[in-house]
């Protein structure tokens, strides 16, 4: 993998523009590895701060001979080409250099001191109608960015929306993204639901056409996933969670969800469209025909789509150490 440059980190709280020389090829002697940020299923993700300038970024280390065997190399390939084709996007974390060396690959990218959704949703539980509502217009956006230049996230999750410095979302992780894998692999997994089995993707967010192999290559799983994540901000909780995966993809296919009205309140827009989301048929699900038909949902009625991104969030960071990482859940 060729080092990959862009300027430097664009946060106000890490304000160097300055990017490593282009003569000298970006290695990681050149960073001070600070602290774990968390640990995923291909690999982990550090807090760094670079020698020369002081500027914080987020280091994901993936093991090569891991990748191999997990047949992640092409993943983590696209993730880093979807990256770099975005890095002007207000919609995706930056990918600033990847590099490697004998045993490891290593993407440098923006660190957003925030944390993600899944660490918000643990701390605070359900969340309000109006912080929701402001989150999922914010993904929206997003997901219209990606899908209107081909890329269909296919693994999104609270845990892959991240909080800026101003409270703003960033969607992040696209290992996934536009490759037949996840598709393969789930299919397989209907067939054989070993309890130790390593899926791909996380259970609680697929749709149902992933599930059973005959779709999941279009836009419309992800508004299925937005469909799971909005019920998961009001309620605290996925609709389809289970105590195993098998359990999760049964729910998920019969769609029968709990609405427990008795102990959450929200708007009947709310409830609407998260049924029209959450509709088993793709063609039939709201997004099918793109993201303006989101947008249209009384759901969002108010919001002006043009200063979703600017406007002050309901929950902003409050951190005073450069080198903290409060806000995410070591897992």
């Amino acid at each position: 993998m060729s080092p990959v440059l862009t300027s430097g980190p664009l946060s106000p709280r890490l304000p160097s523009l300055a990017p490593l020389s282009r003569t000298t090829p970006p290695s990681l002697k050149d960073f001070e590895i600070i602290k774990p940020i968390s640990k995923g299923a291909f690999g982990s993700v550090f807090l760094a701060k670079k020698k020369t300038t002081g500027d914080y970024y987020a280091i994901k280390v993936l093991k090569k001979a891991d990748m191999i065997a997990k047949n992640q190399i092409t993943n983590v390939k696209h993730e880093r080409m979807i990256l770099m084709k975005q890095s002007e996007s207000p919609f995706v974390a930056k990918l600033y250099f990847t590099f490697q060396s004998k045993d490891y690959l290593y993407l440098v990218m923006e660190y957003l001191n925030g944390g993600d959704c899944a660490a918000l949703i643990k701390s605070l539980g359900a969340l309000p109608e109006e912080w929701t509502r402001n989150y999922i217009a914010e993904v929206v956006l997003g997901l219209e960015y990606l899908h209107k230049r081909g890329v269909v996230h296919r693994d999104l999750k609270p845990d892959n929306l991240l909080i800026d410095q101003h409270g703003h979302l960033k969607l992040t992780d696209f290992g996934l993204s536009r490759i037949g894998l996840l598709n393969r692999q789930t299919r397989d997994a209907q067939y054989q639901l070993e309890p130790s089995r390593a899926f791909v993707g996380t259970p609680d967010y697929l749709a149902p056409e992933s599930i059973l192999g005959i779709g999941g290559d279009d836009p419309t799983v992800d508004w299925w996933a937005l469909g799971v994540i909005t019920y998961e901000f009001l309620y605290g909780i996925p609709p389809f969670h289970a105590e195993s995966p098998e359990k999760v993809f049964a729910n998920i296919i019969s769609t029968h969800i709990e609405w427990h009205d008795d102990w959450v309140d929200y708007s009947p827009e709310a409830r609407d469209f998260m049924v029209k989301l959450l509709t088993a048929d793709p063609t039939k699900r709201l997004g099918a025909n793109g993201a303006d038909e989101v947008k249209a949902h009384p759901f969002f009625a108010g919001v002006d789509w043009d200063s979703v991104t600017t406007q002050e969030a309901q929950f902003i960071p409050q951190v005073t150490d450069p080198e903290s990482t409060d806000y995410f859940d070591p897992r």
